[in-house]
């Protein structure tokens, strides 16, 4: 269990520069499009940035409840974003600060 919690720790760590990557990718869109911080959702830029995953966004519709998924591709794209970065590199030092106590 404990291996587990640190690769998970690793993981979460290793992803916020992805994350902080699609974070600054969307607010260069915002920078030069029609879009707010508030308008560009997570399907908005799925939808006309990432067209490749659309299919895998279809797939998803027919095996998950159709209400959540869409509240959780209409949310704002940065602000979730951030939220996301700050909290899973958080939880990911968290974990390795404390994995010496759980042993």
């Amino acid at each position: 269990m404990i291996s587990f919690l640190r690769v998970f720790a690793y993981i979460c760590i290793w992803t916020t520069p992805f994350q902080v990557a699609f974070i600054l990718w969307g607010i260069g869109i915002v920078a030069v499009t029609d879009y707010s911080i508030f308008s560009l959702s997570h399907i908005e830029f799925i939808r006309n940035y990432l067209d490749f995953l659309f299919p895998i966004i279809e797939w998803l519709y027919t095996w998950f409840w159709n209400a959540l998924l869409d509240w959780a591709f209409s949310l704002p794209m940065i602000l979730h974003g951030t939220f996301k970065a700050i909290v899973s590199t958080w939880l990911g030092f968290w974990i390795l600060k404390n994995i010496n106590r759980w042993q």
